[in-house]
């Protein structure tokens, strides 16, 4: 049957309005709240800039300051479809002051221990990578070492190490766990771990409040080189300090996974049914560090690494 060209031509703009509607209806009004402008985070603001071109995207920052956060959120009732919240206060503020409003969180070391993961309303991209994917890349690239210390207080950092012994045994590797309670307990803790007949072969830094304070990260970086030991880390950022290789998150697969959760949530899918999403993995290699150490890198892990120093 032929269709008259004015049928056609109604069916046609028909269509276009319906696409048109449909383009609108999934665009949303988007808040970007940082917890505080942290440099190493620009390339996931940059990337979620990048995925939410199609929204009305408005960024705040909190400065690390709770009261100004407070009257953030206060003025984004009736007024934001989705909140975005870079760090742990910002993420916070969202759960208790606009729980209505759909959430995506990132940047958060532990959002089970934040109350995150599976919370109402919420959703959000890793900061944490799977343990055994750091263990991968750590043995990748020094395939010798076969026994890793690790130093830990936290109860997030204990979880992890409850991980890595899991998963330590089909890579062929031991993970030997140290808890101390406080600073006073981090030196006897190295000294055991790095001399005598059972010392390990490297040690490795967990995301862990008290091993990262700058007197404690230096004195356990500086007792392992003394050593001769390699460290490995969960953060780029220690590399320049003199860690060995680093698995972490790269910053914009963290902003793509954001901008793929705002998508779904834009378009009426519920926050609490997207699952936790992980994002790409970054290996750095501190190769003056290993050429000190008289470790060996092999070639494949040079290759496969983002960068190398």
């Amino acid at each position: 049957m032929r269709v008259p060209p004015a049928r056609r031509t109604a069916g046609l703009c028909a269509l276009l309005v319906s696409l048109a509607f449909a383009a609108a209806s999934a665009a949303a009004e988007v808040a970007l709240v940082k917890s505080t402008d942290t440099a190493a985070w620009k390339p996931a603001v940059e990337a979620i800039r990048t995925a939410t071109a199609g929204h009305q995207l408005k960024e705040y920052d909190l400065a690390g300051n709770r009261a100004e956060g407070e009257r953030t959120f206060a003025a984004l009732k009736g007024k934001t479809a989705v909140v975005v919240a870079m760090g742990p206060l910002a993420a916070q503020l969202a759960r208790e002051i606009v729980p209505e409003i759909p959430l995506v969180y990132c940047m958060i070391q532990d959002p089970a221990a934040a109350g995150l993961l599976g919370a109402p309303n919420a959703a959000g991209v890793a900061l944490a990578l799977p343990v055994r994917n750091q263990l991968v890349a750590f043995r990748t690239v020094n395939p010798q070492a076969r026994r890793i210390g690790v130093i830990f207080s936290s109860d997030g950092a204990g979880r992890q190490v409850d991980e890595a012994q899991k998963a330590a045994g089909a890579l062929k590797l031991e993970v030997v766990p140290r808890h101390v309670a406080d600073a006073a307990g981090v030196p006897p803790a190295v000294r055991e771990l790095l001399k005598g007949g059972n010392a390990v072969d490297a040690l490795w830094i967990l995301p862990d409040p008290l091993i990262l304070e700058a007197s404690t990260r230096r004195y356990v970086l500086t007792e392992a080189l003394l050593a001769g030991k390699p460290v490995y880390s969960f953060s780029a950022a220690l590399i320049s300090e003199g860690a060995l290789v680093s698995h972490s998150a790269d910053m914009t697969s963290i902003g793509q996974g954001v901008g793929e959760l705002i998508g779904r949530l834009a378009s009426g899918q519920k926050a609490d049914r997207q699952p936790l999403l992980v994002p790409r993995g970054e290996v750095v290699i501190n190769k003056k560090m290993a050429d000190q150490l008289k470790v060996v890198v092999p070639a494949e892990a040079l290759r496969i690494a983002q960068k190398v120093l």
